[in-house]
C-alpha cells in the first residue's frame, strides 16, 4: 500500500533541470558535464556555499553574478499547478516530501513559505549529508515521513535517481512533465 509520495525539486517541482539554466546562460551542459558534476557534487554535500558556486559559474560561462541570477530567476520558477495538485489531491491520503541534491538553503530560495508548507517533510542533500542515489537519503525521507520505503512512490527526471530509489524498495516515475506524471501515478494508486 502506497502511504508517501516524494519529489525532487530541480525539474520536478522547480525549472526544468540545471542543464535547461546552464544552456539558457550561454552554456553547453554536454561539453561542461565533468565541471557541472564536481561543482553540483561540491554544493550538493555543503562542500561550497551557493555564493562560491555562483562564483564558479560566472568565472566558467563568462557572465556577472547578476546574470546569472537572472537566468536562475527565469528558469527555476516553481510549477504551481503541480503543487497544487499534491496540495489538493494528494496531502490529505499521502504523506508528501521534497528529496532534493542541492545546497542548504535551496528550497528557501527557490518555493514560498506557503509552498513549502504543502510537504511534510523536505529532505536536502547538503543538510543531511547524503546525495541521491545513496540510499540513506531516500530511508531518511521515508522514516521522517514514518513509512517504509516500500510504501513510497518517488518522482525525478533523473533516471539514474529513480533507480536509486527502486533499490530501496520504492516505486518510482521518471518525471517528464506534470500531465505524465499524474497519469503514471495514478496508474500506480489505483493498484493498491
Amino acid at each position: 500500500m502506497i502511504r508517501a509520495i516524494l519529489f525532487d525539486c530541480f525539474g520536478v517541482l522547480v525549472g526544468q533541470g540545471f542543464d535547461a539554466t546552464w544552456r539558457r546562460a550561454g552554456g553547453d551542459p554536454d561539453q561542461d558535464r565533468a565541471f557541472i558534476a564536481d561543482l553540483l557534487g561540491a554544493t550538493n554535500v555543503g562542500v561550497i556555499s551557493l555564493d562560491e558556486m555562483t562564483v564558479q559559474v560566472c568565472d566558467k560561462l563568462q557572465i556577472t553574478p547578476q546574470q546569472w541570477a537572472e537566468v536562475v530567476a527565469e528558469t527555476e520558477r516553481a510549477d504551481q499547478g503541480l503543487i497544487d495538485y499534491i496540495r489538493d489531491d494528494l496531502k490529505s491520503s499521502y504523506g508528501v516530501a521534497v528529496v532534493s541534491n542541492a545546497s542548504a538553503g535551496t528550497l528557501e530560495r527557490v518555493l514560498t513559505a506557503e509552498q513549502r508548507a504543502v510537504f511534510d517533510a523536505q529532505v536536502v542533500s547538503a543538510e543531511v549529508g547524503h546525495v541521491k542515489p545513496d540510499p540513506e537519503i531516500y530511508e531518511l525521507a521515508a522514516r521522517k515521513l514514518g513509512v517504509a520505503p516500500s510504501e513510497c512512490v518517488f518522482t525525478d527526471d533523473s533516471l539514474a535517481y529513480c533507480q536509486g530509489a527502486e533499490a530501496v524498495g520504492m516505486q518510482a516515475i521518471q518525471f517528464r512533465d506534470r500531465e505524465q506524471f499524474v497519469r503514471d501515478l495514478e496508474a500506480i494508486l489505483s493498484h493498491t
